[in-house]
């Protein structure tokens, strides 16, 4: 056996039994699902009926179970499943939960919890307050570790094809660290200005806030902070890592995915040398208009990987790959691209007046543009649909009297560039969907006029995708000077390129796991392998080639390190953490006015200026939790931080099992006439615990709505309890003595404060209860016999009970009051019955942990060798419970003696 006895649950019964059989010698494993032992005493106030600290109490227990020779506790760790074998012992198989913290570097100094940028709810103070994602629990928490709370990872960060970090960023210029957001955006690019313009937005799409309102504007946050950052810093820091290697890597090709990988070889330590054909790098991003992208955006953009000592050598083209081995390059990527106009398949496609939309743009942007003053262009959009628009409202720019763009799908297929389309409709261009050209007729062998045909729109498929749609109907005719085909690209492979492997659509081909080529060596990605993809999908080859060739020169498994985050989180159980969201509509865009922008190619889409981006951003609901924006590595002396934790699965043998794992509250939203959840000056018991704790939330006894210090308060009993509306017919034994323990304490903290108590009746069965009760009359407590029917909202904030008075004959009554307290009831937590193969262990009928023959051998369960202690039996006080613990404790230690004979 690994331990004589497991037992399941840290609270006031878990820790009792495993210090019972650890001073009697046995090893113990206490498994608890929180970052901390001490279960729910550790959060109250005072005991009753002595009114001794609650932490005080628990706290030195805490630590004498932690510190236990005999004893190994396992937070933050569940019990999956328990198995009794054929000789009397049991496998259990444990989940311990990643807690992307080291425990052994951990010092619980708390810099991590100040540094997070996330809030969530703080379940250990009943969601009163936030906490951060990274937190420890409480000051009295043991073992006083943090923990990073991660859901999963969020499906705006999941769904960048660079791997940028979505989430983390927003959540930083969320909290006025913009700085901070542009340095986690390079950790994954070298782009930020240009996929801050350019980019269509996947993660925008996946934004789960898009369900309610409208999805944040993800990428133009992306823009503000590169622009903000650019601006402070007009020349880009030279950032290049202190290790170093001395294998030299070759880039062919200057688009955005040999730059991206150029940019993270020489962050890993590589010195890499650029060779671009053209006279100036950054490949098909010098081809976006300007209006789109401004050229000294990208240029500066391009500063980030000069800055990391990256060499670029223009006008220098690359035929055979070879030749860069033989110079002494250990490795070399080719990214090439795809800067090749594919000839569209149409008659009349070889008259003048017939161009590739590669070739216009080419030529718009050079020093040569030329003038189509009157002219009609017609743009037949079948590849990339935003260089078809960016064609069309070139050509309005360089004075075109009409411009017509043509898509064979129809608007609804093409909602990813509905921005662009609403742009250039508004430039005057003529839009038509669901048409193409199916003749192009020249005269003297220019073009002169073109014919289209109507198309059938195509089926969705079962991915949400459309087939494309088939030509029906006669052909219509319009005339035209110029047509721009923007049908597709491809590669243009040089001499020396064509001796490696090739796919059937002319792109090289590469091992999908670690992108090398057919030559040894020689690693290939981007749109020379994928065919056209957009700019962000090949930014994120380019880095995961750098990842592959890193691997390949290290001479580590050649297999691609994908930076797999964790799964993403799925959307509905986002939307389900809340009942309601407060609206909060996206910042509309802001642009350039229309009759501004056919004078020339300025900038038509304006960026954000603070306010607007921090309001943005406050939009998030942080889907996955943390949202890894890694001020917490940062802020972390010890380096503890680990976000490549993964759970950890453990099987055990042991010999016994004491099952501890406390009791449920009854939720008060199955009260709907009580309010909670609607009103909010309702709280519940436990809440008014934690503000009357020495480590309260507050200063002082608040009410949510407004923080006014309440001067009148209601408690009403019986909440959830003794009740068969709700099934819980028991009544909960602790509910009006710790209602009684509160009243007193709130009388201490606010002297002037009236607390009425409305009952049933007093259940005051234990040492020094009555007398405790009677104090309480003598204090000032007013006790009302009386059932509340419900609880309606008031002036200001306060409340109206209506109640029946049964010490008044039975009459209906009303009080008003400004805060309302609800006594819930416990419940039996049925988790437990849960832990067993077969589910063996039964329920007595209101589904608490059944005892065999509770009066002569307490804490026996069904299953010979587990036992039951504490509340996991029935509502117990914290002394029933200890005397409880101890007689679990007692029969685990004697089945463990009979299994070892």
């Amino acid at each position: 056996m690994d331990y004589d006895v497991l037992v399941v649950g840290g609270g006031t019964a878990g820790m009792e039994s495993a210090l019972t059989l650890g001073d009697m010698g046995y090893s113990v494993v206490l498994a608890e699902k929180e970052p901390t032992i001490g279960g729910k005493m550790i959060l109250l106030s005072k005991v009753f009926p002595t009114l001794d600290c609650a932490s005080c109490i628990a706290t030195p227990k805490m630590a004498s179970t932690f510190h236990h020779p005999q004893v190994t506790t396992l937070a933050y760790t569940e019990v999956e499943n328990i198995d009794k074998t054929p000789r009397g012992t049991f496998q259990v198989r444990l989940n311990k939960k990643a807690t992307y913290i080291d425990f052994d570097k951990c010092t619980g100094c708390q810099k991590c919890e100040l540094a997070c940028t996330v809030a969530v709810p703080d379940q250990f103070n009943y969601d009163m307050v936030a906490r951060r994602a990274a937190y420890i629990p409480f000051p009295q928490a043991v073992p006083k570790k943090a923990v990073i709370e991660r859901h999963g990872t969020s499906p705006c960060s999941q769904a960048c094809p660079a791997g940028v970090k979505a989430h983390g960023y927003v959540s930083l210029i969320r909290s006025g660290l913009f700085d901070e957001a542009h340095e986690l955006i390079l950790e994954a690019v070298p782009f930020p200005g240009t996929l801050g313009r350019v980019c269509y937005a996947p993660c925008e799409r996946a934004c789960t806030r898009g369900e309610l309102d409208g999805a944040l504007p993800i990428r133009k946050l992306k823009r503000f902070a590169a622009d903000r950052y650019y601006r402070n810093n007009p020349e880009a820091k030279n950032t290049s890592p202190e290790k170093k290697h001395p294998e030299r890597v070759a880039v062919v090709g200057s688009g955005p995915a040999g730059l991206s990988a150029a940019y993270h070889l020489a962050r890993l330590g590589y010195p890499v040398t650029v060779f671009e054909a053209g006279d100036k790098p950054g490949g098909m991003l010098r081809l976006i208009p300007p209006f789109r992208l401004p050229t000294k955006v990208l240029e500066r953009d391009i500063a980030n990987v000069t800055a990391l000592g990256v060499e670029i050598k223009t006008g220098q083209r690359v035929d055979n790959p070879a030749d860069l081995k033989n110079r002494g390059f250990k490795a070399v990527f080719v990214a090439s691209g795809t800067p090749r106009d594919q000839k569209p398949d149409i008659e009349g496609a070889d008259l003048k007046g017939v161009t590739g939309a590669i070739q216009f743009l080419k030529l718009a942007a050079s020093s040569s543009k030329p003038s189509l003053a009157g002219k009609t262009v017609l743009v037949a959009g079948g590849g990339r649909y935003t260089i078809a628009l960016d064609c069309a409202r070139t050509a309005r720019r360089l004075g075109a009297k009409r411009v017509v763009v043509q898509f064979r799908r129809s608007r609804e297929e093409l909602s990813s560039v509905e921005w662009a389309i609403e742009d250039a409709t508004e430039e005057g261009i003529t839009i038509q969907f669901l048409k193409m050209p199916k003749k192009l007729i020249g005269t003297d062998g220019k073009l002169v006029r073109v014919e289209s045909l109507d198309v059938k729109p195509g089926l969705r498929e079962a991915n949400g995708r459309f087939l494309p749609g088939q030509p029906e109907g006669a052909a219509e005719s319009m005339e035209a000077d110029l047509a721009i085909m923007a049908v597709g690209q491809e590669p243009e492979l040089a001499k020396g390129l064509e001796g490696l492997s090739k796919t059937r659509s002319g792109t090289l081909a590469v091992d999908p796991q670690t992108l090398e080529t057919s030559q040894p060596g020689v690693f290939a990605g981007g749109d020379v392998v994928s065919g056209p993809s957009s700019v962000v999908e090949a930014i994120g080859t380019g880095h995961r080639a750098a990842e592959c060739i890193h691997l390949f020169l290290r001479g580590e498994q050649r297999i691609t390190k994908e930076l797999l985050g964790l799964p993403a989180v799925d959307k509905s159980s986002v939307l389900g953490r809340q009942d309601r969201y407060t609206p909060a509509p996206a910042a509309n865009r802001s642009k350039l006015p229309v009759e501004e922008r056919q004078s020339g190619f300025n900038e038509v889409e304006a960026g954000f200026d603070e306010s607007t981006a921090r309001e943005s951003a406050a939009r998030c609901i942080d889907c996955g939790g943390c949202c890894e924006c890694h001020q917490c590595i940062t802020a972390c002396p010890a380096d503890a931080i680990n976000f490549g934790m993964r759970d950890e699965h453990q099987t055990l043998n042991v010999g016994s099992v004491v099952v501890s794992t406390g009791f449920d509250l009854f939720d008060p939203l199955g009260k709907v006439q009580y309010g909670f959840g609607r009103l909010p000056n309702v709280i519940t018991a436990m809440q008014m615990d934690r503000q009357l704790s020495p480590t309260r939330p507050y200063n002082t006894v608040l009410r949510p709505s407004d923080g006014k210090i309440p001067d009148n308060i209601a408690y009403i009993l019986c909440t959830g309890s003794r009740d068969c509306q709700v099934n819980n017919p028991l009544c909960s034994r602790v509910c009006c003595m710790y209602s009684v323990k509160q009243a007193q304490l709130i009388m201490g903290a606010l002297p002037l404060a009236d607390v009425t108590i409305y009952f049933i009746d007093i259940r005051a069965f234990g040492k020094g209860f009555e007398e405790f009760y009677e104090q309480s009359k003598a204090m000032g407590v007013e006790f009302v016999k009386g059932k509340v029917a419900r609880v309606e909202p008031a002036d200001d904030g306060n409340l109206t009970l209506h109640y029946e008075d049964i010490a008044g004959g039975g009459k209906l009554a009303t009080a008003e009051h400004d805060l309302v307290v609800l006594s819930v009831g416990l419940l039996p937590n049925q988790e437990a019955l849960k832990l067993f193969s077969g589910g063996d262990l039964a329920p007595d009928e209101h589904h608490y942990v059944k005892e065999i023959d509770e009066d002569h051998s307490p804490a026996r369960t069904s299953i010979e060798g587990v036992y039951v202690a504490g509340s996991s039996a029935a509502a117990m006080d914290i002394p029933d419970t200890i005397l409880h613990s101890g007689a679990a404790a007692a029969l685990a230690a004697a089945h463990v003696e009979r299994v070892k004979r």
